[in-house]
């Protein structure tokens, strides 16, 4: 969808966009009748994400004195609505506009896009699960639209969503055990021997991906949605590790005919090792020869001060606060509205579902 002319002269294209309406204003029908509070947080922020393979667009804010103040689009609202969190916040939602450069255009992805964001705290990754699957249904009713599209795959969204782990996954469509797999040097093994190339400066992360997304992903949600959970530690630098095996966390995605459509954590909120993982997160951004910038120290300070604790007696010490929030349980997801509308409408293209998108706005001649 790429300007109001295709609106005005494509009959499709106008429908499409009209139930893109319908689906937002859905969305937050939910949320409110669930007692979740939508919050608006800033597109701009001084502190980008660290997460070594995502790209924020930077922007430069002059006040009258012509000083420069370099900041950067928002890739996603996370930090600063776990900051609400740390402010006494339970149950938060928020629909904004992020941005990822270096992403390829139409498709399935976008410069700019529109996210959904929501939290519980105190709150589980499961009961996260639970909010997303009850959340399409709402939807699936609200608009009459019983099946999802994608491709050529039509998928049941009012049936029970099928639920396995990562492992599970690998087992099934891989034929290994990843247990065996989370060091990188066995995957690197592993990766060559399914006939993929390894290169010299491959992360573990890349080369979990060289499979996932070629033998696993296309497999995904053909006939009802599923939710794939629990990640390798090695990929969820902001999620708890799970209580029974340290070596995977508490970090789900949603697969929808083969479409990632959502990713999820328990929260990690351990303000201490959550800088110590994103200090992590800068070396393997400096290795990929990425922008480093610092991190947030807001967002340290709002982990360290609590989350998920609403409740606790008011008197509680700096020192006793500060453990509870390094055990408090939180649950957030980030999951992709375009993507969303796409499944519901049966669009071909991600910039159908978008009016004058960055990405059409680069691509036409007008």
């Amino acid at each position: 969808m790429s300007t109001w002319s295709d609106l005005k002269n494509n009959h499709r294209l106008k429908e499409i966009y009209e139930q893109r309406i319908k689906i937002v204003k859905s969305i937050r029908e939910f949320f409110w009748s669930n007692n979740f509070v939508e919050t608006e947080t800033p597109v701009a922020v001084r502190y980008a994400s660290q997460e070594p393979y995502l790209n924020p667009i930077p922007a430069a804010i002059h006040d009258t004195r012509s000083t420069i103040y370099k900041m950067y689009l928002r890739t996603s609202p996370e930090y600063a609505l776990k900051k609400l969190l740390a402010a006494g916040f339970e149950k938060i939602f928020e629909i904004g506009k992020c941005f990822r450069d270096f992403e390829s255009f139409g498709g399935n992805h976008n410069t700019e896009f529109t996210m959904l964001e929501w939290y519980r705290a105190p709150g589980t990754y499961q009961e996260i699960m639970d909010d997303t699957e009850k959340l399409f249904k709402y939807v699936s009713e609200s608009l009459k639209i019983e099946d999802l599209r994608f491709k050529d795959y039509k998928i049941k969204v009012n049936q029970t969503w099928d639920r396995m782990t990562m492992k599970e996954v690998w087992q099934k469509y891989v034929g290994v055990n990843l247990d065996e797999y989370l060091k990188i040097e066995r995957l690197k093994d592993l990766v060559s021997e399914r006939g993929y190339q390894v290169e010299t400066e491959d992360m573990y992360e890349d080369l979990f991906f060289k499979l996932f997304l070629n033998e696993i992903e296309p497999k995904l949600g053909l006939e009802r949605p599923i939710f794939v959970y629990n990640y390798p530690a090695e990929m969820s630098s902001l999620s708890r590790l799970c209580d029974h095996d340290s070596r995977y966390a508490e970090r789900f995605e949603l697969y929808i005919g083969g479409l990632e459509v959502a990713n999820a954590f328990g929260e990690l909120t351990d303000a201490d090792e959550q800088l110590h993982r994103l200090t992590k997160d800068q070396e393997l951004r400096s290795k990929l020869r990425k922008e480093i910038w610092p991190v947030d120290p807001d967002f340290i300070a709002a982990l360290r001060s609590g989350i998920g604790s609403a409740g606790l007696p008011a008197d509680l010490s700096a020192e006793a606060l500060a453990k509870v929030g390094a055990l408090a349980k939180a649950g957030g997801i980030a999951l992709g509205v375009d993507r969303m509308i796409l499944l519901f409408t049966g669009a071909k293209d991600i910039n159908e579902v978008m009016f004058n998108s960055v990405n059409d706005q680069l691509t036409t001649n007008n």
